[in-house]
């Protein structure tokens, strides 16, 4: 009796075992769903089991606002693919869980612009101290027409291009350019792989075929693409030409060419480090030239050619207390910042066997720190200088930025910025400027230039929940300019920023939150103070920006 039990047994042992070999059970049928996938330290050291992928399309269909462009851009858009994610993650299957490997993961694939949303969890929990990871990604749309018609003067210009942010689906960039106008003809091809083969090195190219000259620029980099890398490198060859437009009261004044020949090659290594800290020193060689050509609109002359060609040594420190925030510089999207320290100093000998004009040194220091002052209230500053000593050239340049926010609600803030720039023997295609996209937005671009300047903004801004048929986000925002640039520019009369300038306005911002670029348009309604009568009355001003 005993033996026959004994032998049901094992037959139905036996049975058991073959039923498994036949039909292995999923890691989801052993493992259970976790309580909080986010936080990370709850499973650091523990084995990862599986690492899993959701991609999900550009737009959710599933959405009320949801038409036939939705579908038709789904059903022609190739999704980004598992292998080209794969590439970026900075851990595998069988490793022991770290928890700033996966957060440094989700960075990294946030700053992909053919990613709108990127989550990294821990979703499962199984047996024998293991754990499932799977990485969530939202695409972007990524083929973005460019088309553009303009007369103005008497000349007319036209622009009709072609860029793919996501080539088949593998993060690669190509972007074709036609450009014409009444005094030249070019047409661009630009390339970008940001990763190649998940070797962390990335390559840019362009070429630029022009009816008064060529431009090419290629660029292979290997970063600190994680705060642990050992290494970097660079290397950047790259030929421009482009015309430079000198303005006065907004209006173009002269004009000249700027033509560049710049070589870089660099190296960095990682010489201390901490759980949240690195140090690094990079060393690197310079070849930086620049000629100056007078066009059909020069009436003012042109610069004097230079050449700073250097060898250079550099110290960074960088401190690695990363934030998801939220409605910063954007808005109704994950932002990652840093509340911790980044410094750098950087030490130039202008060498005359790199093809420098005399023997000379340059200083440059920049130092960035953004503050949790309480849960509703940060502070981000940021300050820069630079000293250059060559023959009979000292220059020196230092700016300064203050930006307070105050966030009364997850929709509403109050924010203010402080800048302020002081420059001495600066050159002339580089001065400081106020009008536009560079400040004082009730004024054209390049209003006033000089070497030094000064603008304070208040801003009012209203995050709404408004989306426009799943392309725009709407956001709105009032604000006060108040601003003036110091330094008369010698070869352009009457350049100097002569008083103090004040504008209003009130707009509307529209964030293509489901293209690859992010653009954000500034629809403004703007009244100026100061300034020429041309402006005393309420104008409409459209700019795209990248932040609100």
């Amino acid at each position: 009796m005993y033996s026959s039990i004994l032998l049901k047994s094992l037959t139905a042992t036996f049975a058991l075992v073959v039923l498994s070999l036949n039909h292995p059970l999923q890691a989801s049928e052993l493992c259970t769903p976790v309580q909080d996938p986010s936080d990370f330290q709850l499973y650091t050291g523990k084995t990862i089991r599986e690492v899993r992928f959701i991609r999900n399309d550009v737009f959710d269909l599933e959405q009320p606002n949801t038409y036939w462009f939705h579908r038709f851009a789904n059903r022609t858009h190739i999704i980004t693919t598992e292998a080209t994610l794969q590439e970026d993650v900075l851990f595998k299957t069988g490793d022991a869980l770290d928890a700033d490997s996966l957060a440094e993961t989700e960075r990294l694939l946030r700053t992909r612009r053919y990613l709108r949303k990127v989550e990294v969890r821990v979703t499962h929990q199984c047996p024998d101290q293991q754990v499932i990871v799977t990485i969530s990604s939202w695409d972007n749309w990524s083929l973005l027409p460019k088309v553009s018609a303009s007369r103005e003067g008497g000349e007319s210009r036209s622009t009709f291009g072609l860029a793919e942010d996501n080539l088949f689906g593998t993060g690669n960039q190509i972007n074709l350019d036609y450009e014409h106008d009444s005094e030249r003809t070019s047409y661009l091809l630009n390339f970008r792989s940001p990763n190649m083969f998940g070797s962390h090195w990335g390559l840019n190219t362009r070429y630029a075929d022009k009816s008064d000259g060529e431009s090419y620029l290629i660029a292979v980099e290997k970063p600190f693409y994680r705060l642990s890398a050992p290494w970097s490198f660079a290397l950047t060859l790259d030929q421009d030409s482009q015309d430079i437009n000198e303005y006065l009261l907004g209006d173009e004044a002269n004009e000249f060419q700027k033509q560049k020949r710049f070589f870089d090659v660099q190296g960095g290594i990682k010489v201390a480090a901490a759980d949240l800290w690195v140090q690094r020193i990079f060393m690197g060689a310079t070849h930086n030239e620049v000629q100056f050509e007078e066009t059909a609109d020069t009436l003012f002359g042109k610069p004097d050619k230079r050449d700073l060609s250097q060898f250079w040594l550099a110290w960074q420190y960088l401190q690695s207390d990363y934030r998801q925030m939220f409605n910063i510089y954007q808005f109704n999207r994950v932002e990652d910042i840093n509340l911790g320290w980044q410094a750098d100093v950087k030490l130039a000998y202008l060498a005359p066997m790199l093809g420098a004009d005399d023997k000379g040194w340059q200083v440059t220091a920049s130092a960035h720190k953004a503050t949790e002052l309480s849960a509703d209230h940060y502070l981000l500053t940021s300050a820069s200088a630079s000293q250059l000593e060559q023959a009979d050239i000292s220059q020196t340049l230092v700016k300064t930025h203050l930006m307070l926010i105050h966030k009364f609600d997850p929709q509403h803030s109050l924010v203010g910025q402080l800048t302020y720039q002081y420059g001495h023997d600066l050159f002339r295609d580089e001065r400081l400027s106020l009008g536009g996209d560079t400040g004082l937005r009730a004024f054209p671009l390049y209003y006033q230039t000089g070497e030094r300047l000064a603008l304070a903004t208040m801003e009012y801004r209203y995050y709404s929940n408004l989306s426009i048929a799943q392309i725009f986000d709407v956001g709105y925002a009032t604000f006060a300019d108040m601003g003036r640039t110091w330094g008369d520019n010698p070869d352009l009369p009457g350049s100097s920023g002569v008083q103090t300038l004040y504008g209003v306005g009130a707009g509307i911002r529209l964030l293509s939150s489901h293209s690859s670029r992010g653009t954000m348009i500034h629809i403004d309604l703007t009244k100026a103070f100061g300034g020429d009568d041309d402006l005393s009355g309420v104008e409409w001003r459209i700019l795209a920006k990248q932040s609100f």
